[in-house]
């Protein structure tokens, strides 16, 4: 991912000041894992600036939202914070370079004309794709794997397909999607019946869940 952070002097990064947080409360990673269901390495990344370790922005937000609620930080005053150090990813460079390609273009009754078009059908379109996604219903879930539901193997794979912008937890713990809706997560079992609660969520906050069973005996 390509955050830049903003230089702001006498100030520690946010990330500092988690990494500092955890220590000085003497927890490890991996505490704060098990508190959290933040796996430890987006933790450790999340403290050290390592933005390329996540699969997008919206799970860096709520990530960070989620472990400065841990370490006792107000959770909308973090995430304020943190957008105030990294602003909005690349967008300024972008406008630099859509400026510089402006600056070239000859100005012509035509090429207005075409503007004018393009930014009514535009907000036609925009219209469109607001109702809808007022509309819209929660994001479609499926689970590929396992298929069976009883096993004699310590761990299984749990696979499934969703909508490509929707967010995926299984038992609270989110898990990244892919650009193409896919997820997959390896998990230990217990012996005996082990549930997970799967759940596919919107940005609408629209959610769809099932319920997996799986029955480890070892004796099997």
């Amino acid at each position: 991912m390509a955050f830049k952070r903003k230089e702001i002097i006498g100030k520690k990064s946010v990330g500092s000041r988690l990494k500092a947080e955890r220590k000085k409360r003497g927890i490890s990673l991996e505490e704060a894992e098990e508190a959290t269901k933040v796996r430890s390495k987006y933790l450790e990344a999340i403290e050290t600036g390592r933005w390329q370790e996540f699969p997008s922005r919206i799970y860096v937000l709520g990530y960070v939202r989620r472990y400065g609620e841990y370490l006792g930080f107000n959770p909308d005053k973090i995430v304020s914070e943190f957008k105030e150090e990294f602003g909005e990813n690349d967008f300024g460079l972008r406008l630099k370079v859509e400026k510089k390609f402006i600056d070239h273009i000859v100005i012509t009754p035509r090429l207005i004309a075409g503007v004018l078009a393009a930014i009514i059908v535009g907000g036609i379109v925009s219209y469109v794709a607001i109702s809808a996604n007022n509309l819209s219903k929660p994001p479609t879930i499926e689970i590929t794997s396992p298929k069976e539901l009883t096993t004699n193997q310590k761990e299984i794979v749990i696979e499934g397909k969703t909508s490509k912008t929707a967010i995926v937890e299984i038992n609270n713990q989110i898990i990244p999607v892919d650009d193409q809706g896919n997820f997959s997560q390896k998990t230990a079992l217990m012996e005996g019946v082990n549930q997970f609660e799967i759940k596919a969520k919107n940005r609408l906050g629209k959610e769809q869940a099932k319920t997996l069973e799986i029955l480890y005996n070892p004796n099997k």
